[in-house]
């Protein structure tokens, strides 16, 4: 049976090295998810041969991640899956899963699964040189907020995000998440924890970063990292939202200072927010990078029978 263990900094560089190989398109294909999403997400491991398999738990569904390794022999990891969901007593679901792999799950197991498009989960992707020069009326509003928190804040401080900032970074997200009383939104919450990682653990993680200090406290921060040769994620955007137009100043002065050098940004997902994905759209994405689930054929039927 597979042995399935819990994703630790320990594993940073093996799970990295199987990861490079597939040249990430989403932020899931990261250990920089992977690592501080593990409280929330479960993210489990174990290594199969030639492949990676990635397991998850969260809101009470267990479910596996495309295998990551080479193509050739692929029915083997499948099949090393099967057999432990079998033994395990769970469905066969396969999460975060990207246009690729759904094909390449569909050839190798014709009628097998059922395949759904999963929009809440999809990664928004976006020309670098459109969200820093915002140029022309498309825009025109995005701009117009930039040029706002400028106006209005003349003194303002955009710094490197450095472990000497790193304090006053967590000072002011205890801050955020007080105000919002976190207890009540519990996405919240877990992305705090997911950030705390990342602060307690900068020096070991491929991150980078920025924050906006005004008055030497610091209103808004991003946490980034390199995600395949031409494109870098955003993992982390945080500002306070009471400062008009902070939020355009901390994506647009992030990427015009650092990531000139690269094509495209990615996103991330809008978790099926309405005023995230409004907020979203309005930066025209030159794409979407969808995800989708394949669930074995009959799971439905298999889940009324159940109860």
């Amino acid at each position: 049976m597979l042995n399935f263990r819990p994703i630790t900094l320990a594993d940073k560089a093996l799970i990295t090295g199987y990861l490079k190989q597939i040249r990430p398109v989403i932020v899931e294909q990261s250990f920089n998810t992977l690592f501080p999403w593990q409280q929330p997400h479960a993210y489990h491991f174990a290594v199969f041969e030639d492949w990676l398999l990635l397991r998850t738990t969260y809101q009470g569904r267990t479910s596996f991640m495309p295998p990551v390794g080479p193509e050739a022999g692929y029915s083997r990891a499948l099949d090393a899956l099967e057999v432990y969901a079998a033994e395990a007593g769970l469905p066969l679901y396969f999460s975060e899963v990207t246009r690729p792999y759904a094909e390449l799950l569909n050839r190798l197991r014709p009628e097998f699964f059922q395949t759904f498009s999963d929009r809440n989960a999809a990664n928004y992707i976006y020309n670098v040189e459109d969200l820093t020069n915002l140029s022309g009326k498309k825009y025109h509003a995005q701009k117009n907020m930039l040029n706002s928190f400028k106006r209005s804040y003349p003194d303002y401080s955009f710094r490197a995000l450095t472990p000497e900032l790193l304090p006053l970074c967590r000072e002011q997200l205890a801050f955020w998440c007080e105000q919002k009383n976190s207890t009540q939104f519990p996405t919240l919450q877990q992305e705090r924890v997911a950030i705390e990682q990342m602060f307690r653990h900068w020096q070991q993680l491929d991150l980078y970063g920025a924050a906006i200090m005004l008055g030497g406290r610091v209103e808004a921060f991003t946490i980034a990292e390199i995600l395949n040769d031409d494109t870098v994620a955003i993992l982390i955007e945080k500002a306070n939202s009471d400062i008009k137009g902070l939020y355009s100043a901390i994506n647009q002065m992030f990427l015009a200072e650092y990531w000139q050098d690269f094509r495209f940004v990615n996103r991330a997902e809008d978790l099926g927010l309405a005023n995230l994905r409004r907020t979203k759209m309005g930066y025209l994405p030159c794409r979407l990078e969808m995800k989708y689930w394949l669930l074995p054929a009959g799971w439905q039927k298999a889940r009324r029978q159940n109860g």
